[in-house]
């Protein structure tokens, strides 16, 4: 056995603040005990993906039924052939497969090889390992809280992995390469998606997964295997927070003058901005123009590739109360289209037109 860690706070040029200890942590080459594969030797089953209706997306090979190993080669089985889930009964290559390098060599000068994609599985390994791997963060990491056990496919490199996050408190992540691939083939032998089981609970709202599909949501999953509930009591009985915006008085048009020589007419619409809840009262932040360029737009780019036709622009409570705002406006549009023709490279009037 050999171990080996690393800090990944000193490889950050800026380590991120409140996080003390963040380091790595393997230990390879850890015997696997197999007992009953020792005892009774290994149970030979066809494993595989696709169904082979698509060329180039179909491949069979031998694994272990019990504890997941492969034999070296792992064998290139015809999937017309085997099924996946069949009991292998076929002929078996003797020695291992050579060094990619020697392969090339002995296939140049026409001696017979065995190579990693030979058509028959080879020798089981003599003395399997694995690896005990994890990750330990002490302070601040990602927000929230969720405790998670995985149990892979037979693609994942760490067939079994878990992890518990506590914000700020710290984290521990945790995989077990192919020591728990035995038991990976008993709950999910088949497909390429991992399951699930954990808690997870960030900005008030709880997700729950129950042996649900990893990094997947569907409809037609059961409510109970996976889903979430708000906890946030104000937005049950207040609503979301979110922002609102309403129309002040009628549509006005206004000039944008821009430096390159170019006049556009827009209808400007201003409108209250305010945030809160629904059921409560609303706090004002800002009065905000929307506005609106019929036509196809105000050019950005050379040649009229690129045209802008309208975006809310902020402005001050000063200008709606003594009337200006549209000028206020106005200014400001021509402001933020010269910025967007500068950075795509207009900046004469001759490509305006």
């Amino acid at each position: 056995m050999r171990g080996h860690t690393v800090d990944y706070r000193a490889q950050e040029d800026t380590p991120p603040r409140g996080r003390l200890f963040d380091r790595g942590f393997w230990i390879n080459d850890i015997p696997r005990p197999l007992l009953t594969c020792r005892t009774f030797g290994h149970k030979p089953v066809v494993d595989g993906f696709g169904d082979g209706s698509t060329p180039g997306h179909t491949a069979r090979w031998v694994v272990c039924d019990r504890c997941g190993e492969r034999p070296n080669p792992q064998g290139a089985l015809d999937p017309a052939e085997w099924s996946v889930g069949d009991a292998y009964t076929g002929p078996w290559t003797k020695s291992q497969p050579v060094h990619a390098e020697v392969l090339k060599a002995q296939q140049a000068r026409g001696e017979a090889t065995v190579g990693p994609h030979a058509p028959h599985p080879g020798p089981w390994p003599a003395n399997p390992t694995w690896t005990f791997s994890g990750q330990a963060i002490l302070g601040k990491n990602i927000p929230g809280a969720s405790i998670e056990a995985k149990v892979g496919n037979s693609g994942s490199e760490e067939p079994i992995a878990a992890h518990i996050r506590i914000h700020p408190i710290g984290a521990l992540y945790l995989g077990a390469n192919t020591l728990g691939r035995g038991l990976q083939r008993r709950l999910n032998p088949t497909g390429y998606e991992s399951r699930v089981i954990g808690v997870d609970i960030d900005h008030n709202r709880l997700t729950w997964q129950l042996w649900a599909r990893r990094d997947h949501w569907s409809r037609s999953d059961p409510r109970w295997q996976q889903g979430s509930i708000n906890l946030d009591v104000a937005t049950k009985l207040f609503g979301q927070k979110r922002y609102w915006f309403t129309d002040e008085g009628d549509p006005v048009e206004a000039t944008v003058r821009l430096p390159h020589g170019d006049d556009h007419t827009v209808t400007l619409q201003l409108q209250r901005c305010e945030f809160g809840r629904e059921k409560l009262r609303r706090r004002e932040l800002t009065w905000t123009v929307d506005w609106d360029k019929q036509g196809g737009g105000i050019p950005t780019e050379p040649g009229g590739r690129g045209r802008v036709s309208g975006f809310h622009i902020d402005v001050s409570a000063a200008s709606v109360r003594n009337g200006t705002w549209p000028l206020e406006a106005a200014a400001a549009i021509a402001k933020t289209v010269t910025a967007m023709r500068t950075r795509e490279g207009m900046n004469i009037p001759a490509e305006v037109a």
